[in-house]
């Protein structure tokens, strides 16, 4: 998607997005179009970001575990 580019930092590593709402604009993109590709964004970063999050099956595994780490009676 052109009018959208990244920052980079020295090592080359993505930090940064920048999003040109005009350029995008000229390419016939609503407010609209914008708003839905940065909600894309925040749900496909909220996947990533809970990859590393405790996955319990059941409450049951929840409370075991918690026991476990003495967290819990």
């Amino acid at each position: 998607m052109t009018g959208i580019n990244f920052v980079l930092n020295d090592k080359g590593e993505r930090t940064a997005l920048l999003i040109d709402f005009a350029h995008l604009k000229q390419e016939g993109k609503t407010d609209v179009d914008v708003m839905e590709f940065i909600e894309d964004l925040e749900d496909i970063l909220a996947v990533e970001l809970s990859k590393n999050e405790n996955d319990y099956s059941s409450w049951e595994d929840a409370k075991s575990r918690l026991r476990a780490k003495g967290i819990i009676d």
